[in-house]
């Protein structure tokens, strides 16, 4: 991770927190129809048929390479699999943009001095690319995948691990996500939670999970954030 001063600005009086750590895919940027997409390309022709959305997300949490283990057959190349994966990701990514409203939120947060960062289930590598296609990457102090952290979420380790590396208290951190495992690892973590309604998470299964906030479109994350 960057040092402590590389990113750091005079803070303003207008946030209400410290740091500010956004999930990616759902969350920060439309992504998951690319996603679909790519694992199809991979799983088509050495699983002889193409999944839905909704086959997929009950294997989202931990990184791709633990994805692939799980859904590909015993006996299936996982490198290969991998190589590709990390190919066409980089190649596919035109259609993966912000949704509408984030980028302005993350531009005025990137100007205003607060700390921020993106904690995603995705690798490291495949979040970069990702974040990158969205044209948001330069806008981050730090990119943390899953393949990172010995325990993904739920489990708050890379929460942890972020506030740390930020220096400031749990409570002035606020981590934003669209899926329960979000929003347990924001309150493990001790940081504030917002849970938005854009993603893949069902809005009932979020408000089950108490988030600090329900966030249904960008103008009240915005209200959340700003004085």
């Amino acid at each position: 991770m960057p040092g402590l001063n590389q990113y750091m600005q005079e803070t303003t009086t207008q946030l209400k927190y410290d740091a500010i750590v956004f999930d990616l895919d759902g969350t920060l940027a439309d992504t998951f129809p690319t996603v679909l997409r790519i694992f199809n390309r991979l799983m088509s022709p050495r699983m002889g048929r193409e999944w839905n959305f909704e086959e997929l997300v009950p294997y989202f949490g931990p990184p791709e390479t633990v994805m692939f283990r799980n859904i590909f057959p015993e006996g299936t190349d996982l490198d290969e699999v991998s190589e590709e994966f990390y190919r066409l990701s980089r190649e596919d990514g035109a259609d993966i943009r912000p949704f509408g409203g984030i980028r302005e939120i993350v531009d005025d947060l990137r100007k205003s001095g607060v700390r921020l960062g993106v904690y995603s289930g995705a690798t490291t590598e495949a979040a970069r690319i990702r974040i990158s296609h969205a044209g948001m990457l330069e806008l981050f102090e730090v990119v943390l995948g899953g393949d990172q952290v010995n325990n993904y979420k739920p489990h708050p380790e890379g929460l942890i691990r972020m506030i740390s590396h930020f220096g400031v208290e749990p409570k002035s951190v606020l981590y934003i996500g669209d899926m329960v495992a979000d929003i347990d690892a924001g309150r493990g973590a001790g940081a504030m939670t917002a849970a938005v309604t854009w993603g893949a998470g069902k809005k009932d299964e979020l408000v089950s999970a108490r988030p600090d906030f329900i966030v249904e479109n960008p103008d009240r994350l915005r209200e959340i954030i700003f004085f």
